[in-house]
């Protein structure tokens, strides 16, 4: 009887905590503890020590005060925000109103961060930067005008908006106009939450002006009026003469597919071809096609807002040099583990499917 109570009692005792516990819950057990290498973006301090600045050193202070000489090179203001997804790269593409010299390099600093990056890209830091092509027109060594400002994001970033300032070196020492550079940063996504983004997705088809959905596939036939001359094929310019209409060329997408993966990482495959007549190798009787294949594939990363259903992607080519670094949104207007339907947030007049591979 007494282990009968005694039992009683202690249910009783747990009982009651658990209901005091449930009380004075706020909701906060719920709640999933900070990963131990999150950083805040409101301690710009911090953030400047976990980021990694391609070909740059980390140095405290602020950037060197522009230089007030003639010859001193002047950047363009970047009134563009750039989109960032945490874990990947913030790339600034910087525009020059003008230079002399050779330029050499970027200062950049995390705004509030007393601190600033020298970036040298005659260097080699841990970043691979592809090999120059051919000499500009003005037969420039050594200049890197064209190059980008890279910057590794760490993975885990609380908050949203990052301001950044930077400003160019020349040869001669001089350092230009600082320029503000605003970054909009997208978390990474709790795969487990979005499992039916990751994989291989092919372009399907998409709507017409008419909202009418087209094969995307379908290749494009172009014609046009050619004339019999002296026994050669030629291009029928004068209506005064003889001519006949055939096919001038044949365009059409082969290949479009986009990969998502577990770790934010995306990819898009591009392929496409174009056949046009060769004047030189036809004939009277036959015409004569010469086929070229493109092929682009882009890397980059991806990040989804589930309560505005956006699905924003960065193309930063994994931190390479790349000139055509560039992001875009897209919303989810259907999704199954099949099949997704979007519209780019940009230009809403058509919209495309694509299929799971």
């Amino acid at each position: 009887m007494k282990k009968l109570l005694l039992i009683g009692a202690l249910s009783c005792a747990v009982a009651f905590h658990a209901c005091k516990k449930s009380d004075n819950n706020t909701g906060g057990d719920d709640e999933q503890p900070e990963k131990i290498d999150t950083v805040h973006l409101g301690d710009r301090t911090m953030l400047a020590t976990k980021v990694k600045v391609a070909f740059g050193i980390y140095s405290k202070g602020s950037i060197p005060a522009a230089t007030d000489v003639s010859g001193t090179p002047t950047l363009v203001e970047d009134k563009n925000l750039v989109n960032a997804i945490s874990g990947r790269y913030i790339v600034i593409n910087p525009n020059f109103d003008y230079y002399e010299s050779t330029v050499k390099g970027y200062y950049v600093s995390i705004n509030g961060s007393g601190a600033y990056f020298k970036v040298d890209y005659s260097s080699n830091r841990g970043f691979y930067r592809e090999a120059t092509g051919f000499p500009s027109s003005l037969g420039r060594q050594g200049d890197y005008v064209d190059s980008s400002i890279i910057i590794k994001l760490p993975a885990y970033i609380v908050g949203d908006t990052l301001s950044l300032t930077y400003a160019a070196y020349d040869s001669l020492g001089h350092v230009s106009n600082h320029v503000k550079s605003l970054v909009r940063i997208h978390s990474q996504n709790s795969i487990a939450d979005y499992q039916d983004f990751v994989g291989s997705w092919k372009v399907n088809r998409k709507t017409d002006v008419n909202g009418k959905w087209q094969n995307y596939y379908i290749p494009d036939t172009s014609r046009t009026s050619f004339t019999c001359e002296g026994g050669k094929l030629k291009y029928c310019i004068n209506s005064g003469i003889e001519c006949f209409e055939d096919i001038a060329a044949i365009t059409g997408v082969t290949k479009y597919d986009m990969m998502f993966t577990d770790q934010n990482e995306f990819s898009e495959l591009f392929s496409a071809t174009a056949s046009r007549v060769v004047l030189d190798n036809s004939t009277c009787d036959k015409l004569t096609y010469g086929t070229q294949t493109q092929t682009k594939l882009e890397k980059g990363g991806w990040s989804f807002n589930p309560e505005t259903k956006i699905l924003t992607i960065v193309v930063d080519n994994n931190g390479l040099e790349y000139a055509n670094f560039y992001s875009y949104s897209v919303k989810i207007l259907e999704m199954t583990p099949q099949m997704i339907t979007i519209v780019n947030t940009a230009n809403t007049t058509y919209q495309v499917e694509l299929v799971k591979k």
